[in-house]
């Protein structure tokens, strides 16, 4: 049911409305990197979060999303900050923190710098645009637990989205950090596509590595080829499913 003083019902493009179903039903959400606030918009407009608080970094940024709040009428509901990062938000006021479409290396960073603010609100939805395994690595590192995992085909790109709650944190392999615990062990249907374009990435890197001479190389390469055999392991196992 639409919420009460809700008038529009907001349409997000696939990869960020696979963000959002990864998104529980909450009092207060915050969305870092807002953009256009669309992700916020959305989110109400579902009926799946009370209040949400959108941020960004830049006045710009920040001003375009107010006026999208505003045209919407719905400025009692998001509010609009200028922050970095996690830093825009004080402890205990949101429960779900989102970020999404920055890269990998970005998102890692941010919740470095607010390690204590993140696991105050419990849970995470993390959508990087590249380098996903600089994501998962920052959670297995820091005791974060990977709940959920989604894979989405955007203008004929692949996307990762990650919910990730506090607790029961393991070492991921690298093949882990890359594709996703959770998308390996249950499966997907764009999984395949997804080890594609990783087996692409290490053989480009290898191809490149065989025409040096320089020692240090030769540790490189065995590793490579080491995430090659395993990829093509996986690869196997989907298939014979």
């Amino acid at each position: 049911m639409q919420p009460e003083g809700v008038n529009t019902i907001f349409s997000l493009h696939p990869r960020l409305k696979t963000t959002a179903g990864l998104v529980p039903v909450t009092r207060c959400v915050a969305d870092i990197g807002t953009d256009h606030a669309l992700l916020p918009l959305y989110l109400i407009g579902r009926g799946v979060a009370a209040r949400a608080i959108a941020v960004e970094k830049k006045a710009g940024p920040a001003a375009a999303a107010r006026r999208a709040v505003a045209a919407a009428g719905l400025e009692e509901r998001i509010e609009v900050r200028t922050g970095d990062g996690l830093a825009a938000l004080s402890a205990g006021e949101v429960q779900v923190i989102v970020i999404a479409g920055l890269g990998g290396e970005t998102i890692a960073a941010i919740l470095e710098a607010g390690a204590a603010t993140a696991r105050d609100a419990g849970w995470l939805v993390l959508q990087p645009m590249n380098r996903a395994a600089f994501v998962r690595r920052w959670l297995a590192a820091n005791g974060w637990r990977i709940e959920a995992e989604e894979l989405v085909e955007e203008r004929k790109r692949l996307y990762q989205a990650i919910a990730a709650a506090p607790g029961g944190g393991r070492e991921l392999s690298r093949l882990e950090e890359e594709a996703g615990p959770v998308l390996l062990s249950r499966g997907h249907p764009l999984l395949g596509r997804l080890l594609e374009s990783i087996e692409a990435r290490y053989r480009y890197e290898l191809e490149g590595l065989y025409h040096s001479v320089r020692e240090e190389t030769e540790a490189r390469k065995e590793e490579l080829l080491e995430r090659l055999a395993e990829i093509r392991r996986v690869t196997a196992r989907i298939c014979n499913k």
